[in-house]
């Protein structure tokens, strides 16, 4: 069983930090031919371990180890690898799930046993997870995983299934495996089958089903940060072997009452009285007061040489100190509309460096998109911060209307009226960005503009026109703060296509365009990226995505 640890935290004498952690090993990967599963990484927990202020700490994240390929028949997966927080005790790697006649690996949990009767691998050390389980003829043995032991293959193959002690901690950091609310770690990964037998299920902690019943599949990858052992690959009658699935990441968070006292981690953030510090990648945990962050308000996540505050709802940025900061501003996308309509046009963008900012509290706006209701589509909502205002997306044209001006303007709708334009201009010290919206051509809908690229006319009576793309200028942002599009924001909705394939929604989230020749529905634009929803005849889907806000500053 794992090591338990809930932590008074919080500061002492204001000379020490005293926190929660918890660390979670990368999982074991799965074995092919009705292969065994990888076990879950060991999965430990620390109570009131005290750390001295102006102190770091190396964080190492374990990778999952690899599946085994299809071949040759008694390839094994490969072993997870260690985390660990500081000088603690290191979280051990899944154990490997066995290929045909090869026993399941020892480690955090143990791997379970290929087919042929191969043993299930031990929990090894002690305490930290449990054994996999022996395979049999048909099938492998499942993996063990936090709280249980993998079922043998003469069984079900089942993985055994991870700890939700921590579903709180889940639920704060959005990490784990959610199954109907409640939040798991370290399940082990499912055996695979022949072509005859069904494969074992993986664990809830994010373990991979095996791969069975003659299934071309390969056995299923633990899920990345849960520690979860992948699937065992399984054997077919047509195509021989399949692989097994990838173990899991691993995971470490640290808790402490309180405000934020440190800094490191990919994401940082308040929640139930606590500040959670939650590392998906190695890093530095440290208690030095100098790289604390400067400010309050949103999630805050650091890439090592800036802090970044996300807005996704509106809400309070407070410096503590006089800064200078880099403000991104986005509105909410405008909705699709219907009718021969034109996509919705993105949110308009706002960018500034260098914003002197002082101890004061800034009020953050964050435009909602634009609904589309029964035959119409609506204009975005605007986002603000301070004097900086990005305008809410053009609504679409719908049936017999021109697209409305915006900060990107809408599409424009049937019969061959023209798009909206951009009213996205400089504001408050920022530049702004937007563009036009597309025009129509008879039933076919222009498309969205986007903040990289005005909307595309429709190429004719059939085709809609494409969503203008959006910007991927801060794409480094999009990676710190886990939001975007492919480190895109701010693309336009695609435009309704009469007869032909559905237009294209512009890249950073914009929704693709209906079809009304057989009723494809359109889509809506990706919530908080400031992106158009596409415009078509059917569906009430297509609704604009919100705006977002984020302000970064130096470490």
């Amino acid at each position: 069983m794992p090591i338990l640890g809930v932590i008074a935290s919080g500061i002492s004498g204001n000379l020490n930090l005293v926190v929660d952690v918890l660390v979670v090993a990368g999982g074991g990967g799965g074995g092919t031919r009705a292969g065994g599963g990888g076990g879950a990484g060991g999965l430990l927990a620390f109570s009131s371990e005290t750390l001295s202020l102006n102190s770091s700490h190396t964080i190492t994240i374990g990778a999952g180890g690899n599946g085994a390929p299809s071949s040759p028949n008694d390839a094994s997966g490969i072993a997870g690898s260690n985390s660990q927080f500081g000088s603690l005790t290191a979280a051990a790697g899944g154990g490997l799930g066995g290929g045909a006649t090869v026993n399941g690996g020892s480690g955090g949990s143990g791997g379970g046993g290929g087919n042929s009767s191969s043993s299930g691998g031990s929990a090894t050390p002690s305490g930290q997870g449990n054994a996999g389980a022996a395979g049999s003829s048909s099938r492998g043995g499942g993996g063990g995983g936090a709280t249980g032991a993998g079922q043998s293959g003469s069984s079900s193959g089942n993985a055994g299934a991870g700890s939700s002690t921590y579903s709180s901690w889940g639920a704060a950091t959005s990490t784990g495996q959610n199954i109907s609310g409640t939040y798991y770690y370290a399940g082990g990964g499912g055996g695979g089958g022949n072509a005859s037998v069904p494969a074992g299920t993986g664990g809830a902690g994010g373990g991979g089903n095996g791969s069975g019943n003659d299934s071309s599949a390969a056995g299923t990858s633990g899920t990345a940060n849960t520690g979860g052992g992948g699937g065992g690959g399984g054997s077919t009658s047509s195509i021989g072997n399949t692989p097994g699935g990838a173990g899991g990441s691993g995971i470490v968070i640290a808790r402490y009452l309180g405000s934020q006292k440190a800094s490191g981690g990919n994401t940082i953030i308040s929640s139930g009285g606590y500040t959670y510090h939650t590392f998906i990648s190695s890093g530095t945990f440290n208690t030095n007061t100098s790289y604390l962050a400067k400010a309050t308000g949103g999630t805050v996540n650091t890439d090592g040489t800036y802090w970044y505050h996300t807005f996704t709802g509106s809400g309070t940025f407070t410096p503590t100190q006089s800064i200078s900061a880099d403000v991104l501003v986005i509105a909410g996308g405008a909705g699709g509309g219907q009718g021969g309509a034109g996509g919705g046009g993105a949110g308009g963008i706002s960018y500034q460096t260098g914003r002197s900012l002082t101890a004061t509290n800034y009020t953050i706006t964050v435009g909602a998109g634009g609904v589309s209701v029964g035959n119409y589509g609506f204009a975005g909502n605007n986002s603000v911060f301070d004097t900086i205002t990005s305008n809410g997306g053009g609504k679409p044209g719908n049936e017999g209307e021109t697209g409305g001006a915006g900060g990107s303007g809408g599409g424009g709708g049937g019969v061959s009226l023209a798009g909206g334009s951009s009213n996205q201009g400089n504001t408050g010290g920022a530049t702004g960005y937007g563009n036009s919206g597309g025009s129509a051509s008879g039933y076919s809908g222009g498309g969205g503009g986007g903040a990289g690229a005005s909307g595309a006319s429709a190429s004719n009576s059939n085709t809609g026109g494409a969503g203008g793309n959006g910007l991927s200028t801060w794409s480094t942002w999009a990676t710190a703060t886990s939001t975007g599009v492919s480190g895109f924001y701010a693309g336009g909705g695609g435009g309704n296509s009469n007869n032909a394939t559905p237009a294209a929604g512009g890249s950073g989230g914009g929704g693709a365009g209906g079809r009304y020749s057989d009723s494809t529905a359109p889509g809506p634009g990706i919530a908080n990226t400031g992106s158009g929803g596409g415009g078509g005849n059917f569906g009430n889907n297509k609704s604009g995505g919100s705006g977002i806000v984020i302000v970064r500053y130096a470490i």
